[in-house]
């Protein structure tokens, strides 16, 4: 005979408790931005993430990706180091000359590793990545780990206020 329980009440959080806890320190609820051109690594890689309780958004291009990374806030961003158009390298150093936070929270998945130009870019901006093909675990310990970094550029609490005014009209 199972027994049945009833479920538990949400946890009371008072306004102040959650303006005091970034979003990305919980993995659950987290903003990923994929931008990856092999649509079914781009997939893959989705899949896992919203397996985790994250909000997924994919784009196969770079160039449409830096648009959106531009207008939408992500907590952290999946990108392959090389696609046509605009690759890898190019996306994050043009988040980098934006100033954009994104910046902070990166991961690239390439297939590149042992290219001498991409290893010593990913060494030089000390960027976490992911050889393809990995492990889910290897992709999802790595997204963890990103995600738990402290964010340096992180903007004040009147930078965000007026960026979300701007955004809402």
């Amino acid at each position: 005979m199972e027994k049945k329980t009833a479920p538990l009440p949400p946890p009371a959080f008072s306004a102040e408790a959650e303006t005091r806890v970034p979003a990305c320190e919980s993995r659950k609820g987290a903003r990923v931005l994929v931008v990856e051109d092999e649509p079914t690594v781009a997939r893959l890689i989705a899949d896992v993430l919203e397996d985790e309780g994250m909000h997924v958004t994919v784009l196969l291009d770079g160039r449409e990706a830096l648009e959106c990374a531009k207008r939408e806030s992500y907590d952290l961003v999946i990108c392959d180091m090389k696609m046509p158009g605009l690759d890898g390298q190019h996306f994050y150093k043009s988040l980098e000359r934006d100033g954009n936070p994104l910046r902070e929270r990166f991961l690239f998945v390439t297939g590149d590793i042992i290219g001498m130009q991409t290893r010593e870019f990913l060494e030089r901006h000390q960027l976490p990545h992911v050889a393809k093909p990995f492990r889910i675990e290897e992709l999802t310990e790595k997204v963890r780990a990103v995600l738990q970094q402290p964010n340096l550029h992180e903007p004040s609490a009147a930078e965000a206020s007026k960026k979300n005014a701007a955004r809402n009209g």
